[in-house]
């Protein structure tokens, strides 16, 4: 399961926890507990950052959900070490 969290965030697009847990077949809180396990192993960071809605009209990428650009949002990415193992099961 872990494995196919990495492989999902190596798309490189942005998932609020309650999309990863939908595209993994889980709830929100074990989605969030399998993203701090990868982090906790060096597999996954999290960035904090504040988006304006203002800003959206300048992405090239439409967002997910209208709560993403309301305010602080935290958005994990794959570490090298994560990106390393995009595509093993481990």
């Amino acid at each position: 399961m872990l494995s196919n969290l990495i492989n999902l965030l190596a798309k490189n697009e942005t998932y609020l926890n309650s999309m990863i847990a939908d595209k993994l077949g889980v709830d929100e809180r074990m989605a969030k507990q399998m993203l701090h396990e990868l982090a906790r192993f060096g597999y996954v960071e999290n960035i904090d950052f504040s988006l304006h809605a203002s800003q959206c009209k300048k992405c090239s990428n439409q967002c997910h959900s209208r709560d993403f650009a309301k305010g602080r949002s935290t958005v994990w990415i794959l570490t090298e070490k994560g990106r390393k193992v995009v595509g093993k099961t481990f």
